[in-house]
């Protein structure tokens, strides 16, 4: 695995956004769905409480730095399975950047962190009940135009937060790009914030969207 977690969340061409899976069905190989032995055991756990567990502690000086649990290091896992890259979904992704906006705005949001998968720190900053009303499958989606004006509103109950809700998911935010990787200063903030841009603006424009996660 690379040492540095990308994001990538991006309006495309309604009509890519359609045909994009049959264009590369002929890639997919029987055993590309196969999950670890645990990862529904994992997943059961995540969406009754796991997530509430603590992720993180100070282990001698309640000042020094944070430290991974168990918990954390069995979560980071099950959403690197989740999404595990296949043939033909990196043929997608690889196809969908170049139908993305050239540069970063309203229509793309990318993300990336050192040693650290920014769709995991979203998904534990939200927590079980608010990750599952964004699109997709633990920051993975293709959604058609159709789809996006179908998703959008429950995106937007997951990431419109009270001012209390919003400071405990950017704590919770900071803390897994604190201790799962090396970027304290990364801006948890534009996490909550660009892929619901980036949702509306496709909904505005009739646009598909797609989101994908990497390591480089």
């Amino acid at each position: 695995m690379g040492s540095t977690g990308l994001w990538v969340v991006g309006a495309i061409p309604d009509e890519e956004a359609r045909t994009l899976p049959d264009r590369y069905i002929h890639l997919l190989q029987s055993g590309d769905r196969d999950r670890p032995p645990d990862f529904r055991e994992t997943l059961a756990w995540w969406s009754n409480g796991g997530d509430q567990e603590p992720f993180f502690e100070h282990p001698a000086d309640p000042h020094g730095p944070l430290i991974p649990t168990p918990t954390a290091r069995r979560f980071a896992d099950f959403i690197d399975d989740a999404n595990a890259p296949t043939e033909a979904t990196e043929a997608m992704r690889d196809a969908s950047m170049t139908l993305m906006p050239e540069a970063e705005g309203a229509g793309l949001f990318v993300a990336t962190a050192r040693k650290a998968n920014p769709a995991a720190a979203l998904c534990y900053g939200l927590g079980a009940e608010r990750s599952t009303m964004f699109p997709g499958w633990f920051g993975d989606f293709l959604l058609s135009a159709e789809d996006v004006r179908t998703a959008l509103p429950r995106a937007e109950e997951a990431l419109f937060l009270s001012t209390t809700q919003r400071s405990e998911v950017l704590s919770r935010i900071t803390a897994w790009m604190t201790a799962m990787g090396d970027a304290p200063d990364f801006d948890a903030a534009e996490l909550i914030d660009a892929p619901l841009r980036v949702l509306q603006f496709a909904a505005e424009t009739g646009s598909g969207a797609t989101a994908f996660s990497r390591w480089y």
